[in-house]
């Protein structure tokens, strides 16, 4: 008989060992579906695609833009411009750009332009062409590379792919035409030398001369004629009273009364009248009133009887001239002589003075 110690050990060993088992019967089947994946074995063969292809030439998708490019001249001188024309055209959609900084070797950039241009629809899709304009300068002498250029182009995807042009040789020359052989210029022909000469300063002067002398002249002569004119003594001035009877005695009297023109008469009558009191005495009648005569002749110390005429006969025309009175053809003739008899009443006489002849033979009678 075994002791209760030892049956313990073997119930517990016993329990574990059927634990064990079941434990390992469960994860047996769990692992079947990973082996039995090929899961290695589709990702194995894409990976080796890419491989078999060199990495420098990439196989390009169906959008990629189509490039062409030309460079003028393929001969340039020593730091003279060259035109690089890079052209592209591919579906509208896809972005091409330049990069900021070019990798050209011997060359350096000078400037750069692009320009774009519609190209319509091509079977239906929409087209368009770009193109990239460089200046480039070479500063070496020989035989140069110039390097293919790199444009990078972003699909409608956002697949970015890079195209680029090939290397193009140009051959830089010296801007010295016999730089193998140089030899000294030529001699040049004899050059005019600037010769001064004064006689269009001459000339200038002399008809400055002409023109101060004529100017001069002209000044003196008008002085001269001005003073002379000034020196002459002027004609004496027509006396009032001989201006008035000379304009009434061409007054048609007739014509004013046959065509009942009474109001142009009297105007006249007063403008004649008015003009010879103010010539006569000396104040200018014809802008003045009536009153206002009448008061300058009497400081003017004429006669009560001759100034009460003057006025009654200015106070006559106006009513003619204003108040629309119709005299008859009687007072017009009677205002006319009225007019001729105060002209003639107060008209000034100025004695002649007698002749040289006259005054010497009245000197001999008188002796005599």
């Amino acid at each position: 008989m075994r002791p209760a110690g030892a049956q313990l050990v073997s119930s517990a060993a016993l329990v574990a060992g059927i634990l064990v088992g079941l434990g390992s019967a469960r994860a047996q089947p769990a692992s079947l579906p990973a082996s039995s994946q090929p899961a290695s074995a589709p990702s194995s063969q894409p990976a080796s695609q890419p491989a078999s292809q060199p990495a420098s030439q990439p196989a390009l998708p169906d959008w990629a833009p189509k490039l062409s490019a030309t460079v003028k001249p393929a001969s340039a001188r020593l730091g003279d411009p060259i035109a690089v024309e890079i052209t592209t055209r591919h579906t509208k959609g896809i972005s091409v750009t330049l990069p900021l900084q070019l990798e050209l070797g011997k060359f350096a950039e000078l400037s750069r332009a692009d320009s774009r241009r519609d190209l319509g629809g091509d079977g239906g899709i929409p087209s368009e062409e770009r193109t990239f304009s460089l200046k480039v300068a070479a500063y070496e002498l020989g035989e140069l590379t110039l390097p293919s250029i790199e444009l990078n182009a972003l699909g409608p995807g956002g697949e970015l792919v890079t195209v680029k042009t090939e290397a193009v040789p140009i051959n830089v020359t010296s801007v010295l035409r016999n730089e193998p052989n140089a030899k000294p210029k030529g001699l040049a022909p004899p050059v005019q030398v600037f010769e001064r000469t004064w006689w269009l300063l001459y000339l200038l002067i002399a008809l400055a001369a002409a023109g101060l002398v004529a100017t001069v002249t002209l000044l003196v002569a008008r002085h001269l004629r001005r003073r002379r004119a000034r020196e002459a003594p002027q004609p004496p001035p027509v006396p009032a009273h001989i201006v008035a009877l000379g304009r009434l005695a061409e007054i048609d009297l007739e014509a004013y009364v046959a065509g009942e023109r009474f109001k142009e008469l009297y105007l006249l009558l007063s403008e004649i009248m008015r003009q010879y009191v103010g010539g006569r005495w000396g104040f200018d009648a014809l802008e003045m009133t009536t009153t206002e005569i009448n008061a300058a002749l009497e400081l003017a110390a004429l006669a009560g009887e001759v100034r009460r005429r003057l006025e009654t006969y200015l106070s006559e025309s106006d009513l003619v001239k204003f108040a629309k009175y119709k005299p008859p053809a009687e007072t017009a003739a009677e205002a006319l002589a009225e007019a001729e008899a105060l002209v003639r009443e107060t008209m000034q006489v100025t004695p002649m003075a007698p002749r040289p002849g006259d005054r010497q033979k009245g000197t001999d009678d008188d002796g005599a």
